[in-house]
């Protein structure tokens, strides 16, 4: 009978010892083994782009292992069109709660995955929740809402079907384009003087298509939703100051700036300065196209 007292006991005492010492791992085992189906992945919608570039890509586990993947679990969820996600850092990932923590206060640098990402998909802000055992939830909430949506659709879809033919190559789809939304936007002088004036949503393509006024986050939104109605692979180039467009086109990247091709003064008629242009000659005519060649390698 003492035989089986003492090896109770023994037990009781591993059990107890492990419990003390290895206590985190074993709630992060049995939460990411018992309980995987409660991580609620991003489901893609049918603004999602699969084009992969030097700077993001899209991950599309529910875990990640090491920094790189949390950064292009992000991208891919904001890519995704998802509202939320719940995922998690596996146990090697040591940094992870380090990791997060920078990543989720510097709105700053996650804005530059809007530049990736279908307009309808890019956020105002993104928040982030998680815990001491490395689970995450992040929640997307966007700068375009269905209303929006529905109605510059219809003038994006209306000026396709009436004035874009199959005949034309991309270069001269693009200047139609180009032309389009140039005469038919003026450059909102009052938000850029005021940032905080909400006469007109000229920040974005809602306000260059239906209000008919825009600042350079307005233009380059619209031109990308053109560009991906017509399935040329872009996106935009930002600086601290200014936004637009990169496309690729007949095997080269070309720059598109549709802010400064628009004329300010009702005698000027549209130019064509900022359109489809290399990087060199971009930056011969002026010095406020700077851009970090780290992030948008493919202008390089």
């Amino acid at each position: 009978m003492s035989k089986i007292f003492f090896t109770i006991g023994f037990i009781m005492i591993v059990i107890v010892t492990i419990g003390t010492f290895w206590q985190n791992d074993i709630i992060y085992w049995y939460t990411h083994t018992f309980n995987e189906k409660k991580y609620q992945g991003a489901s893609s919608n049918e603004y999602f782009l699969e084009d992969n570039f030097s700077y993001v890509n899209n991950y599309t586990d529910n875990n990640v292992s090491n920094k790189k993947q949390l950064v292009d679990l992000i991208y891919y969820f904001i890519n995704s069109g998802a509202d939320k996600i719940e995922a998690y850092c596996t146990n090697e990932y040591s940094d992870c709660i380090k990791d997060l923590e920078t990543i989720s206060t510097d709105q700053e640098s996650l804005s530059i995955f809007n530049n990736f990402v279908h307009p309808y998909n890019s956020f105002s802000k993104l928040s982030f929740s998680y815990d001491e055992y490395g689970n995450f939830t992040i929640t997307n909430n966007k700068i375009y809402d269905e209303k929006m949506i529905v109605e510059i659709n219809n003038v994006v879809n209306k000026y396709i079907n009436d004035n874009i033919s199959t005949s034309l190559n991309d270069a001269e789809k693009l200047k139609l384009i180009h032309d389009f939304i140039i005469d038919n936007t003026k450059y909102d002088k009052l938000k850029v003087d005021n940032i905080n004036d909400e006469t007109y949503n000229s920040e974005n393509a809602y306000g260059v298509l239906l209000e008919h006024y825009g600042i350079c986050s307005g233009y380059a939104d619209t031109m990308a939703i053109f560009l991906n109605k017509l399935g040329i692979i872009n996106y935009k180039i930002s600086n601290d100051e200014h936004i637009w467009n990169l496309a690729y086109i007949d095997n080269k990247w070309v720059h598109i700036d549709l802010t400064w091709d628009d004329p300010v003064t009702e005698n000027d008629i549209n130019r064509t300065d900022y359109f489809m242009i290399d990087t060199k000659t971009l930056q011969s005519l002026d010095n406020e196209h700077d851009f970090d060649t780290n992030i948008f390698t493919e202008a390089n």
